[in-house]
């Protein structure tokens, strides 16, 4: 009896003892996390290179303005403005010095307004695409030889150059204009009348990489004195990109 007892007593320890072992033995493997590749979306490849336009051996095509090579030309004109009242103030005339005619808007057209112009900065608007210039425009001919330019631009203007010296028709609005121009060698050069009966003068030329229009405005008085030249850079765009 002492044998059997003994013998139940063992059992239950080793059962005690199993018990405490599977309780404390390690977890079961585990399910290893996703792949970090997996989890890294893969990379966005770059967007589509634009064609190259190739070099051009005239000013003709389309044209978009680069803003980082192209002057302000409201600043510039009125960097001019204020260096003309100042030097004019300093003058031996004073401030009652002689009027004395001006490309600048709203002041002394024709030596009979105010000798300083005033800042309203407005007046600039009467100056167009001399101080907005647009943002495309093209060039275009019907033949070689034509004595007839057109440039249009993306906000619907229309410009006719005559080089053949004909008379041109006036000015009906800001859609249309025939403008008096020439040639020099591969450069277009324009006569204007500007404000005030100030003169401008436009020359287009392309630069010696064929890939860049420059556009340099003349701007002067009556009698071409007090001289501001304001330069515009257009790259060169396909047919395609233009106006959209």
């Amino acid at each position: 009896m002492k044998q059997h007892s003994k013998t139940i007593i063992l059992a239950g320890a080793y059962l005690l003892g199993s018990g405490i072992i599977l309780a404390q033995a390690p977890p079961g493997p585990m399910t290893p996390p996703p792949s970090s590749a997996s989890t890294v979306s893969d990379p966005v490849p770059p967007p589509p290179k634009k064609p190259e336009v190739a070099p051009r051996k005239t000013i003709f095509g389309t044209w978009r303005i680069n803003k980082d090579e192209s002057d302000d030309g409201r600043k510039k004109l009125q960097r001019a403005k204020d260096a003309e009242n100042t030097n004019r103030g300093n003058g031996p005339y004073g401030n009652t010095g002689p009027r004395i005619g001006g490309p600048w808007p709203g002041g002394y057209p024709g030596g009979g307004g105010s000798r300083y112009p005033h800042d309203d900065s407005t007046d600039y608007d009467q100056m167009g695409d001399v101080v907005n210039p647009p943002r495309e425009i093209k060039f275009m001919q019907q033949q070689p030889d034509d004595p007839s330019v057109e440039l249009i631009d993306d906000r619907e203007h229309r410009r006719m150059f005559y080089t053949d010296g004909r008379k041109l028709q006036k000015t009906k609005g800001p859609d249309y204009e025939e403008i008096a121009a020439k040639w020099d060698g591969a450069k277009l050069v324009t006569d204007e009348k500007g404000a005030h009966n100030g003169k401008i003068s436009r020359t287009y030329e392309l630069s010696p990489d064929g890939k860049q229009l420059i556009e340099t405005v003349h701007v002067a008085d009556s009698k071409g004195n007090h001289p501001v030249n304001v330069q515009y850079v257009y790259d060169a765009i396909s047919e395609r990109e233009f106006n959209q």
